[in-house]
């Protein structure tokens, strides 16, 4: 998996038109990364660091210019989405294996990996509504006219890493010993396998194989192996599609302004002919199977072994419509005056406003609080991201930058926001 350098849809609002002033020209580019089990660096690596607690890791990047005219505004956008949420299984596994770590054996795993991966670029048209001085509604639609590196669907296992070990081997072998003495009786091995629980699940479409589907053959017990898969195309697919964004400001007071942006609000992605797989398999059902056939041979019935592969494993992998949707994600904000000056040498007196904010993702949500100056300078702390956030907005430009620490390499949490606009 590879998470490039993130860039999130900036929660700055720039949709305000200057008064007087009828055009606007703008652009942004906004990035923000979180990974909770290691840092951004070592989830796009190899995992090479310590392990902590977390089941999500994401990055969501646009970049934009455009104009705005009045109310309206149109603009050309790129964007790259990676998210993927996990459980700390599959975190502890995937870290032991980059690492060449020993795992316990004598547990159950819940293994998942469930990923939405795209980059898009396209046309978005935005249209912003006084409905009173203190009060306005955004809305924006944005068409994406060219997708590509898709990834969307999970991978998912329940069980034990090797469900079939040594001991259950030597106890299976005192009861097969026992044909040799004349007791035909396979029964004794079905309590055997009772605790013998493996699941595995893979339903995902994608613009690369990801476990061997273009060498993938079905597995035969006996006989000539199946041939290579065909008939299936594994390019690149390329898809269209569309995302809602809405936006609210509210001036409750002289004192309190609210925000509330919805980001993907809803959105569709629409592939055609993608490469899609699917397969299921649960263990301990085809080994009971596999006894009740075991006992059939022995008695001297005629015997099809084959048929526990055509019964218990399910697969499916095909050219097919795939439509893809992003989880939304929503930001409330709040700024409260103070109504305190700071004097700055008589040179700058600005207000002290207190802040207050919470970003919600799909897995995971970001409380937040600051201070700032006006609506120049501003410095929170993000309890989720574990990181501080410093802004600077004036007439003609705005940057943000958020880190949990200084060393980039070692970040969980790290955005970066740039933006110009001039009005005329």
């Amino acid at each position: 998996m590879k998470i490039l350098p993130v860039i999130a849809l900036s929660l700055v609002s720039t949709t305000a038109v200057a008064e007087g002033n009828k055009w606007r020209v703008y652009s942004n580019i906004d990035l923000y990364a979180h990974s909770e089990p290691v840092s951004i660096d070592k989830f796009a690596g190899d995992f090479d660091a310590r392990l902590e607690d977390g089941e999500t890791a994401f990055t969501h990047d646009i970049a934009e210019i455009g104009v705005q005219w009045n109310e309206w505004r149109v603009s050309v956008v790129k964007r790259f989405d990676y998210i993927s949420e996990f459980t700390e299984d599959t975190a502890l596994v995937h870290h032991a294996e980059k690492n060449g770590l020993l795992l316990p054996q004598n547990k159950n795993y819940h293994l998942l990996l469930d990923v939405e991966r795209l980059t898009a670029s396209g046309v978005r048209l935005g249209y912003t509504h006084q409905f009173y001085e203190d009060l306005s509604l955004d809305v924006a639609f944005t068409y994406y006219n060219d997708a590509s590196q898709l990834q969307s669907g999970k991978a998912e296992a329940f069980g034990a890493l090797e469900p079939i070990n040594d001991q259950l081997i030597a106890d299976a072998r005192v009861v097969l010993d026992g044909i040799n003495a004349g007791n035909r009786d396979l029964s004794g091995l079905k309590p055997l396998v009772a605790d013998v629980n493996a699941y595995v699940l893979i339903d995902y479409a994608y613009d690369k194989p990801k476990f061997g589907e273009k060498d993938y053959r079905r597995p035969v017990i006996s006989g000539t192996p199946n041939p290579v898969i065909s008939g299936v195309d594994f390019k690149a697919p390329e898809g269209t599609g569309y995302s809602v964004d809405v936006s609210a400001r509210w001036r409750v007071n002289e004192r309190l302004k609210l925000g509330l942006d919805l980001v993907d609000v809803y959105n569709r992605f629409i592939w055609e002919d993608a490469p899609k797989s699917y397969l299921s398999f649960d263990l301990n059902p085809a080994l009971i199977d596999a006894i009740d056939l075991a006992q059939e041979f022995v008695n001297g019935e005629l015997v099809q072994p084959n048929d526990l592969v055509d019964t218990h494993l399910i697969d499916n992998i095909r050219n097919a419509r795939h439509t893809q949707r992003l989880p939304f994600r929503a930001f409330l904000s709040g700024v409260y005056s103070l109504e305190k000056e700071v004097n700055f040498f008589d040179w700058w007196k600005p207000n002290i406003n207190l802040l207050a904010s919470y970003y919600h993702t799909d897995m995971k949500g970001f409380p937040r609080l600051g201070v700032g100056l006006n609506d120049n300078v501003s410095l929170e702390y993000d309890f989720g991201g574990e990181a501080l956030s410093l802004s600077l907005n004036t007439k003609y430009f705005y940057a943000r930058l958020m880190a949990d620490t200084f060393k980039t390499k070692d970040a969980h949490t790290l955005g970066v926001a740039v933006g110009l606009n001039y009005s005329f």
